[in-house]
């Protein structure tokens, strides 16, 4: 019975915690943002609200496992006092609707921060109610041992997920000229075991990072959200994400050294909290920076139609035309803009044959039925020439 009640604990932990609740209507409110712009920029949604849940689950379900598993495997222990912290500013940051800050470098780096500032604040007798100040040079250091392993796993979803059902969208620029660009907006949702004490599980010897021991431990599953969020205008968006996530991970990789000296040396902990902030608001700046820097890459052409995207599902999607492809003639026909592009479509109304150029610069074709297409429509999204409302799927 015992067994089955810490079970239980466990389990309610997880669905009587608010910010499981609130995480997933936050994704929601995304998602419904995203297709209301897509609707705005070419008449259509590319791809349905669900796509927001189904994609980064799978990913973020196996790297919460994995990290359960390693967690559970160093007897990792947090105190459930700095646990709440960890929710409410998690919660707080949500708020701010700034999918960019819910990452482990702020949630958690910001934790420690307020950990820090407890004894500060001139209320020892009451906060002692509530938080072992004792404890605290040893609870940094677990916390900053987290930090360094979810800004890793940011890393990875960031590389494999976040290039993933990338959003089209399309903009005005400074001279009034429509320019297209790829909005990665994703927040991926780990649950991830972790330790607290007062329980029915012994502690072991084995355990490395048990900051007491003798103690019995109560596991809890709780949700952590790990949001992610980058435009893309003069590249590809695969290769500016996975560069983006290449970075962070490395970033993670230093924080994770860092965090294990700190579990000898414990002010080095801050180091790590310091570096985790700083790094991680520079990584976003420098890749924001670099992509405005860069020429834009969708815009008209002077010979061709660029690829700014492909609807799933399409025929444009079954001859494998990617995103940053030219399309420079449809059924023998040279085309520049939307307007040749559909004229040269309708020339035959049940075929199409392409001439792409692909990422290499050279030349193949493709060819197919447009009634296996819905709407008999090729699928591919364009950059708009004038300012006309007018549907940018062809």
């Amino acid at each position: 019975m015992e067994i089955v009640q810490t079970i239980l604990i466990a389990l309610a932990s997880f669905f009587a915690n608010p910010i499981t609740y609130f995480g997933l209507l936050l994704v929601y409110i995304i998602a419904s943002k995203r297709v209301k712009k897509e609707r705005s920029s070419f008449h259509t949604r590319v791809y349905r609200r669900l796509a927001d849940f189904i994609v980064p689950f799978w990913p973020a379900l196996l790297i919460g496992l994995c990290l359960s598993v390693l967690l559970i495997g160093v007897g990792f222990v947090l105190e459930w006092q700095a646990l709440a912290i960890m929710m409410i500013i998690m919660l707080l940051l949500m708020l701010t609707f700034q999918i960019r800050w819910l990452s482990p470098s702020y949630i958690i780096g910001l934790t420690i921060i307020a950990l820090a500032v407890i004894p500060l604040t001139g209320e020892y007798a009451f906060i002692a109610e509530y938080i072992d100040i004792m404890q605290l040079d040893k609870l940094i250091p677990i916390l900053s041992l987290l930090l360094g392993l979810l800004v890793i796993a940011e890393g990875i979803l960031i590389q494999k997920n976040g290039t993933v059902y990338t959003s089209p969208r399309l903009e005005r620029a400074s001279r009034g000229k429509w320019i297209g660009f790829h909005l990665s907006e994703r927040i991926w949702f780990l649950p991830l075991i972790v330790f607290i004490p007062d329980g029915i599980i012994p502690t072991f010897e084995f355990w490395p990072v048990l900051p007491v021991a003798g103690m019995e431990l109560q596991p809890l599953l709780i949700p952590f959200f790990i949001g992610f969020k980058q435009k893309v205008t003069s590249s590809l968006p695969a290769n500016a994400i996975r560069s983006a996530g290449r970075q962070v991970f490395i970033l993670g990789i230093a924080l994770l050294l860092l965090s294990i000296s700190s579990l000898f040396i414990g002010w080095i902990a801050y180091i790590v909290t310091g570096v985790a902030i700083i790094g991680r608001e520079y990584l976003w700046h420098l890749a924001r920076n670099r992509d405005k820097q860069g020429l834009p890459m969708y815009v008209e052409q002077k010979e061709g139609c660029t690829i700014l995207g492909v609807l799933p599902g399409s025929l444009a999607e079954k001859l494998d035309l990617k995103v940053g492809e030219t399309i420079v003639k449809v059924n023998g026909r040279k085309v520049v803009d939307e307007t040749s592009f559909y004229e040269a479509l309708q020339a035959n109304s049940a075929f199409c044959k392409l001439d792409v150029l692909d990422y290499d610069q050279e030349i193949r074709f493709e060819q197919g039925a447009l009634y296996d297409s819905e709407h008999h429509q090729l699928g591919v999204l364009l950059v708009k020439k004038d300012v006309s409302l007018s549907n940018s799927v062809t």
